[in-house]
């Protein structure tokens, strides 16, 4: 379990109304589930990515709102 990749369905983006995925790995995804801080679960993974797994918000739309 401890290298292995799964798709992480993301909520619906509230500026493009569609739903994302997310690649991640199945233990930090456990630690993630289990209530550890998304920084803390994923702290490789790039802060775009983590925004989308809290918020839904698409790295490309979160870029468009705030740009």
């Amino acid at each position: 379990m401890e290298n292995t990749v799964v798709t992480l369905a993301t909520r619906k983006c509230f500026h493009c109304g569609q739903t994302g995925q997310v690649e991640v790995l199945a233990s930090d995804l456990a630690r993630y589930e289990r209530g550890e801080l998304v920084q803390r679960a994923f702290p490789e993974m790039p802060k775009e990515l983590r925004e989308q797994i809290v918020s839904g918000t698409h790295p490309k739309c979160w870029e468009a709102m705030f740009a």
